[in-house]
């Protein structure tokens, strides 16, 4: 037999590894078409050999096709292969470790992916390696010690996976190392003494892990380093006053994040190639090194969120003169005295500039109009007095100013129309007075002019200009008139506070066109006339309140169907009539109705009189009835109930053979229209096991088609000896219940079957996009923005059952099979089967209701609260544990009853303790973070740096909600309106696409959203994530692309 050449062994290899691949977009199915018997193999995209007589395959470069499948063993048989590059890709699975034969290899790059499993060990006998590239991954384990022994190693990429464990010290051996990159796992313990030999490293970045201790003293003897990043670690100490000497190359320097104390290095100033420095949210205090202004490149300087500053007057002297200053953050510190008229001077290309949260006294230069770069100016909360100067308007690129919190006087300036880009103005708590710039420009989303003294009215073209808004503060002022009807054009107004003002006439009915309104607040003013009945238009309103007006009549109905409203306050007003008694009228907590007299009905608890007025009219109409027809109707009810009562006896004999089953048709009256077993044989092709498309504890369920349309029909296992309960459970509880995320009962069916048995059965509606479940473990795949969407749907389901239902009522068996998805991907919460009904008694406390199922069994195995175990009784809190483990479940991609979650380990524990050390993309589920590569793909860098930061915000704030529901101790969980809100609130920041930079202590009418440090964030927010997501280039020098 012919031994094969090695010309062979590599087509056949390449046609192996083509096999293992999937095409995963236009581009990936473009690339391997090529890969056909039509032309030689060295002709494929992406492969390239050698030129020689033999061709052999050296290079297999696949990057950024959006290739999905896995890596095939057979890569191994291309011995000559030098380069593998198949970064930006959907691969999954495990690096083969048949890497390790390829002798010849020196870079091996398969970062951005969806790879799973530990460290490659087997790369360690490729001892000709220069790069190994595994970033963004879903990597994990240790880094192997047996890294030391790769004598060529240059650069080395692990960032964005889930090692564990310490940094293997034996790194200090490898001489030739250049880059080392191991930012954004969950790595411990110390920064090895032995880094320090790396003389001629380049980068170090360890940045996003858990790593303690102080920074050691050999480090500073890595006299090449261009990078160093040790952001948002654990680390504490002093940076070494000799650290601008011992750098002398350095470019960036991140230290922020962690606690390191003590003054800044004064020796910063020798390192004439610093572009940026950052030591955001540390405790450094002290003035700033002087002579900082001689770093010509030096474009971002981050000091915010630290203790910086003295008690004299010249703390602020150092703004001015630098040359190529792009941003500049020192907000939430101590400095004092007064901003320096030379900050006129500061940089022409100053981008970004953060003061706020000091001690700043005095007025703001007017020579602050020269900074004509500037996009965000904040000097919020200082102790600045004057007025605003109307030279800000020179700077025409301003997209955020703040400048609230401090005592300016004045008007505000009409220049300020000129800034055509502002969507962020925050003038609020000063003492400015007169009227608002009618000029204001279209582009404004946030306005905040509340607490200061303005007057006059607002106008009907103020509010028409500005039909872009998002969040309109006017409170605490002395507005007065009409408020403009025109307030209907914001359609994309989420906030409206316009309370504590002089405002009169009537509340415009033109409301109920800002359809996205969550917050309307316009307490204590003069507006009379009814409630508009328009605003039951409000869908989305969390919280209205009305209170401290001269409102009359009654409570308009339509308030009740507000489902999202948890806060009404329409006290201190003339209102009169009955409350409603749905919706938020039922939460005595949040519904406040005080000091008006002539209000009566409503819940019991609310102990108001009864209508007996409302009520006259009718008793009197009632009393003029002839008594020869109230005898005729009560002698017809009597005789029909008698006659009804001898039909059902009949019935019942007749059908003496069925048990419960065949009565349980009838409940509540025959709600539902039934259906014969013939009408759902012929429906499921007779029940055929091809239709069945699911199985439960109870019994099948089985797809069809009545009269064209698709149904789920749910078939009874009339051997357990719970079926019938379960079957009675769940129609006891969807006949009285409706929700667009509950699945409803189309119709059901007691009878006999053609052997003579009894049959019972419910039918649905089909869902056909199948079960949660089939997503989380199949094969498809739902994105982030899905999963959030389905945890929104049920956390509605379960807020309608627990508080909107009389009596509440309890699922019993959340899981993702019971969340069914329908063609829009919106989710519905079914199998009723073990749920319970609740009843509220004059003490407050829950019993069971008696004719509910009284099943043994509460739950699945996983998703069972622990009190259930232990005998406690079914309550909303269990639920709530149920659905916390979900949303874990939803985020990380694993069951609750995990191989790995055992002893004293579980979801629960194993994702609190994660997100307690901010190693989110440590246990998200690797579909997400290939998702995430494979759109960051489609942009730039900074778009990159926010899908990167909103993901993880997006992941952490869901586990964090998912945490504090599953909590052991029911009473310590949260509330589903609280994971609602919060989830509502997540979804809105994960789907805002341009980046957005918040600002401290904004003000917060009640619980409106409340907003973080401004100049800390954007800062932070660029330094993060700058050094691992952008190519650098400097002297000559370029990290590789990782």
């Amino acid at each position: 037999m012919r031994k094969a050449s090695g010309n062979e062994t590599d087509h056949a290899a390449l046609l192996a590894i083509k096999a293992s691949l999937v095409g995963g977009s236009s581009e990936s199915a473009e690339a391997l078409s090529s890969w056909n018997a039509s032309l030689h193999f060295c002709n494929w995209v992406g492969v390239t050999c050698d030129g020689r007589r033999h061709q052999r395959v050296t290079v297999l470069d696949l990057a950024g096709h959006n290739t999905g499948g896995s890596i095939s063993p057979f890569i191994g048989n291309l011995s000559f292969l030098r380069v593998i590059n198949l970064s930006r890709n959907m691969l999954n699975g495990f690096i083969p470790t048949e890497i390790g034969l390829l002798s010849r290899l020196e870079v091996f790059n398969v970062s951005r992916n969806a790879l799973q499993g530990g460290f490659p060990l087997q790369l360690t006998n490729c001892t000709r390696l220069l790069t190994i590239s595994l970033s963004r991954n879903g990597l994990g384990g240790i880094v192997p010690d047996r890294l030391g022994s790769m004598p060529n190693l240059q650069d080395l990429y692990t960032g964005f996976n889930n090692f564990t464990g310490q940094v293997p010290s034996s790194i200090g051996n490898i001489s030739s190392l250049i880059q080392l990159e191991l930012s954004q796992n969950s790595l411990q313990g110390s920064i090895p003494t032995s880094l320090g030999k790396l003389k001629s490293l380049k980068l170090l970045s360890i940045q996003f892990n858990s790593l303690s201790g102080t920074i050691p003293s050999s480090l500073y003897s890595l006299t090449s380093l261009r990078i160093l990043s040790l952001v948002d670690n654990q680390l504490f100490g002093t940076l070494a006053p000799s650290m601008g000497l011992n750098f002398p190359h350095l470019i960036i320097a991140f230290f922020g994040g962690n606690s390191f104390t003590g003054i800044l290095p004064p020796t910063l100033s020798n390192i004439s190639g610093l572009k940026e420095f950052d030591v955001v949210q540390d405790q450094f205090s002290g003035n700033v090194p002087e002579g900082l202004q001689r770093l010509q490149y030096l474009e971002f300087l981050g000091l915010g969120k630290n203790n910086l500053g003295s008690d004299n007057g010249g703390d602020l002297d150092f703004l001015t003169n630098f040359t190529s200053m792009k941003s500049l953050t020192i907000d939430m510190n101590r400095f004092r005295g007064q901003l320096p008229y030379s900050i006129g001077n500061l940089s022409s290309k100053i981008e970004y500039l953060f003061l706020g949260g000091n001690m700043i006294s005095g007025h703001i230069p007017v020579g602050i109009g020269n900074l004509v770069s500037l996009v965000a100016l904040g000097t919020e909360y200082n102790k600045l007095i004057g007025e605003v100067p109307s030279s800000i308007g020179n700077l025409i690129k301003l997209q955020q100013l703040t400048l609230g919190g401090n005592r300016l006087q004045g008007t505000v300036p009409s220049s300020l129309g000129n800034l055509k880009n502002l969507y962020r103005l925050g003038l609020e708590k000063n003492q400015l007075d007169g009227s608002i710039p009618l000029n204001l420009q279209t582009s404004l989303r946030q306005l905040y002019l509340n607490g200061n003294k303005l007057n006059g009215n607002v106008s009907t073209e103020f509010i028409h200009n500005l039909n872009q808004l998002i969040l309109l503060f006017l409170s605490d002022n002395n507005f007065n008139g009409y408020f403009p009807t025109t307030v209907g054009e914001l359609t994309n107004l989420n906030v409206l506070d316009i309370s504590n003002n002089k405002f009169s006439g009537k509340i415009p009915t033109e409301l109920s066109k800002c359809s996205s309104l969550e917050f309307l607040l316009v307490q204590e003013n003069s507006f009379d006339g009814r409630i508009p009945i328009s605003l039951g238009k409000l869908k989305v309103a969390r919280y209205m309140d009305l209170s401290g007006n001269n409102l009359s009549g009654r409570i308009p109905l339509e308030l009740q169907n507000l489902s999202s409203l948890h806060i009404l306050n329409i006290s201190f007003n003339q209102l009169e009539g009955p409350v409603p008694t749905k919706g938020i009228f039922t939460n005595l907590t949040g519904f406040s109705f005080q000091g008006n007299q002539k209000l009566c009905g409503g819940i019991p608890e609310l102990h108001l009189p009864n209508c007996s007025r409302t009520n006259q009219r009718e008793n009197e109409k009632r009393r003029k009835m002839s008594n020869v027809v109230i005898i005729s109707v009560t002698v017809s009810i009597f005789f029909g109930f008698v006659l009804a009562s001898i039909l059902t006896w009949v019935v019942y004999k007749k059908v003496s053979k069925c048990n419960n089953a065949m009565a349980i048709s009838m409940l509540d009256g025959g709600l539902y229209h039934r259906l014969s077993y013939k009408q759902l044989w012929d429906a499921t092709n007779g029940f055929s096991v091809g239709n069945i498309i699911g199985a439960g504890s109870f019994g099948y369920v089985y797809s069809g088609a009545l009269r064209d349309m698709p149904i789920a029909v749910k078939v009874m296992n009339l051997e357990k000896h719970e079926a019938v309960k379960s079957f009675k459970a769940e129609c006891k509880v969807l006949s009285t219940i409706r929700h667009r995320n509950l699945l409803q009962i189309l119709s059901c069916c007691s009878s006999l079957d053609y052997k003579g048995s009894d049959f019972v059965a419910l039918v649905y509606e089909l869902m056909p996009n199948g079960s949660l479940e089939s997503w989380l473990y199949g094969s498809r795949i739902l994105n982030l923005s899905q999963r959030l969407d389905v945890a929104i749907d049920v956390a509605s389901a379960l807020e309608y059952l627990h508080h909107d239902c009389e009596p509440q009522i309890v699922h019993c068996d959340l899981k993702p099979s019971n969340v069914l998805l329908d063609t829009d991907m919106v989710a519905h919460l079914g199998d009723f089967g073990l749920a319970r009904i609740l009843r509220s008694g004059l003490s407050n406390n829950l019993i069971q209701e008696q004719s509910a199922s009284s099943l043994s069994i509460k739950g699945t195995v996983g998703y069972v609260p622990p009190e259930y175990g232990m005998g406690g009784n079914v309550s909303i809190q269990g639920d709530m544990y149920s659905f916390g483990i979900l949303l874990l479940e939803m985020v990380t991609g694993r069951r609750p009853t995990d191989e790995i979650f055992k002893d004293d380990t579980s979801l629960h524990i194993f994702c609190k303790s994660k997100a307690a050390n901010s190693n989110i993309f440590d246990i998200v589920d690797s579909h997400l973070l290939a998702e995430l590569n494979t759109e960051n793909e489609n942009y730039r860098t900074n778009q990159e740096d926010v899908n990167v930061k909103k993901v993880q915000e997006c992941c952490a704030a869901i586990i964090e909600v998912g945490v504090a529901c599953s909590m052991n101790s029911p009473n310590e969980r949260m509330d589903i309106r609280e994971a609602c809100k919060v989830l509502h609130s997540t979804k809105v920041k994960f789907l805002e696409r341009r980046i957005r930079v918040p600002r401290q202590n904004e003000p917060s009418p009640s619980q409106a959203p409340a907003a973080t440090g401004g100049g800390l964030t954007i800062h932070r927010f660029f330094v993060s994530w700058s050094l691992c997501l952008r190519n650098r280039s400097h002297s000559g020098f370029k990290p590789a692309e990782q």
